[in-house]
């Protein structure tokens, strides 16, 4: 089942992470500590991730697994086949992209949960996400399945549980991936609650009384010894600080949704909303391509602009606006890998490659 409104907010927060999360964090913005609240990036993503979930036509688990881990694999595939291309013509060039022997370099390419060792920038400082998406998905439907278990109040427990998790966990030698799902795990629950609460009107006091009560937890909580006031610490691997922190982000985002609603559906940017919402993904991956074209342009003119505040805002501005447009070219090019899915019928499996661009047109 189809939701206008979800499509809308996956759009826009794949254009949020394209366009400014990592115009902020790869470019030399500002090294503003406060730079770093606009981190909230991937909770709002695990979010959509359990939403999109929740509203789905249920499954098998197998047929599950089976029709949702392609629609990763395939295209992370096809982009690793890209990159070891691109190491192919550096040789030939006479120069390399990687300093690790060619077999191991192509084995961690096309591995989704490897990285693999590059000298470009940009490259690969994305793929993070890969093995901690990877890991949480076979544990999507039981985690539904519980949240379906439990009625009233008591659907909160899981929540509750996950946030303990990721205290207890924060401050061990556990595997940063390990606490990354933890983590993202609490996000994926809470988007199951979206059927439920989408259409629910909080008043706009009680809103307020929400947002200010987790601000003032969350400035409670960085006054202390244990964390900091920098997001991008808290965020590699993710504690218990950045929690409170994006539970904060998102209840500003929820007092603003009708905004933000509207936003994504005037005309023109709809149309580039619903190519990031259909070609999320893909975009996701290729879009160091468009930071290597456009570093080179900022760099120069980042240069000129001296200590200018404001220059630097409307560079800054520009720069997001450029990656935002030029990245659709990735959508035209490879997102036809991203519908590649398997259809069911009967017992027989049918691989089926929709190859339908109508959205990104």
């Amino acid at each position: 089942m189809r939701d206008k409104k979800l499509d809308i907010y996956r759009g826009l927060i794949m254009m949020y992470v394209v366009g400014v999360i990592h115009t902020l964090f790869w470019f030399p913005v500002s090294n503003h500590v406060l730079k770093s609240l606009f981190l909230f990036e991937m909770a709002v993503v695990f979010f959509i991730t359990g939403a999109s979930y929740s509203l789905s036509s249920k499954k098998s688990y197998i047929k599950y697994l089976i029709s949702r881990v392609p629609r990763v694999i395939v295209p992370y595939l096809i982009f690793g086949l890209f990159v070891i291309f691109i190491q192919y013509i550096a040789y030939i060039l006479g120069t390399s992209i990687t300093d690790s022997p060619i077999s191991i370099f192509v084995y961690d390419t096309i591995h989704p949960l490897k990285k693999p060792g590059v000298f470009i920038p940009f490259i690969t400082w994305h793929l993070w996400f890969m093995p901690v998406y990877l890991l949480l998905v076979p544990f999507i439907p039981p985690m539904f399945k519980l949240f379906e278990s439990l009625k009233g109040i008591f659907k909160f427990i899981p929540l509750l549980f996950i946030a303990i998790l990721v205290f207890y966990f924060e401050n061990t030698t556990l595997n940063i991936d390990f606490k990354s799902v933890i983590f993202y795990a609490f996000w994926i629950y809470t988007g199951f609650f979206y059927t439920k609460f989408k259409d629910v009107n909080i008043s706009v006091v009680k809103n307020i009384a929400i947002s200010l009560i987790l601000f003032i937890a969350l400035v409670l909580i960085v006054k202390g010894d244990r964390y900091v006031l920098n997001m991008s610490t808290n965020k590699f691997p993710p504690n218990f600080a950045f929690l409170v922190f994006t539970m904060t982000a998102f209840s500003f985002l929820y007092m603003f949704r009708k905004v933000i609603l509207k936003f994504g559906d005037l005309p023109y940017i709809r149309n580039i909303v619903d190519i990031y919402s259909a070609y999320g993904f893909t975009l996701y991956l290729y879009q160091p391509f468009t930071y290597l074209l456009l570093q080179p342009i900022y760099l120069y003119l980042f240069n000129l602009t001296g200590y200018n505040f404001i220059l630097r805002c409307v560079l800054t501005l520009i720069n997001i606006v450029a990656v935002i447009l030029i990245n659709i070219i990735f959508a035209k090019t490879f997102g036809r890998f991203e519908n590649f899915r398997f259809k069911f019928n009967s017992s027989n499996i049918n691989m089926k490659n929709n190859m339908d661009m109508k959205k990104a047109s």
